[in-house]
């Protein structure tokens, strides 16, 4: 499993810092050039900081920013009187795929399909701890475990359950079904309060 000490100091002390924020922004875009007369307009991915082109703000902004590239969660490549030229490194990358799969939801539509979604899997010993924080994701996801290693939805997820198992390493272990119809469906509609037909 990866190494989550790059989550363990940056994101639980710092989760709402602009710090995370500005890592937030840059994202998977690589190379990025920050315009010094407009820091927040020239990084127009980060959504939840104030436009203000203020010198205050702006030495807040670079401190932050300096603050990444010493943790070595980014590389500024370049400064000038016109801004600076940045780079996420893979120790940034990871952290934000940490934040990615931590802010995870799963929507729930108006109306139920019919079908279950279920998550199998049969993980190896070796990779106990990748297991058991998979499952404890599933969990707090809303999934119900009906059976050892067998979790239930009654939504689509598809797409956020490769995501998940890739994360953690899994990926060749856990399997994805939609079925119409189980044996214990009462008990399952109950659990998720939708209403029999």
């Amino acid at each position: 499993m990866r190494d989550k000490s790059a989550y363990n100091k940056m994101i639980k002390k710092r989760k709402n810092s602009l710090a995370i924020k500005i890592l937030k922004g840059l994202g998977y875009s690589g190379l990025v050039f920050i315009a010094a007369t407009g820091p927040f307009l020239g990084l127009n991915m980060v959504k939840n900081i104030k436009r203000q082109n203020d010198k205050k703000e702006w030495r807040k902004f670079y401190e932050s920013l300096r603050y990444l590239d010493r943790r070595g969660y980014v590389k500024i490549l370049d400064r000038s009187i016109k801004g600076i030229k940045v780079k996420v490194t893979i120790k940034g990358e990871e952290v934000i795929k940490e934040l990615d799969i931590d802010s995870m939801e799963l929507k729930k539509q108006n109306k139920w399909d019919g079908k279950w979604r279920l998550i199998i899997f049969d993980v190896p010993n070796t990779k106990n701890k990748n297991r058991l924080t998979f499952s404890e994701k599933l969990k707090n996801l809303g999934l119900i475990m009906v059976q050892k290693s067998v979790w239930a939805y009654p939504y689509e997820c598809y797409e956020e359950m490769m995501i998940l198992r890739r994360f953690y390493d899994i990926e060749r272990y856990v399997t994805y079904l939609k079925v119409s119809h189980v044996e214990d469906e009462l008990n399952w509609r109950e659990k998720f309060n939708l209403k029999n037909s």
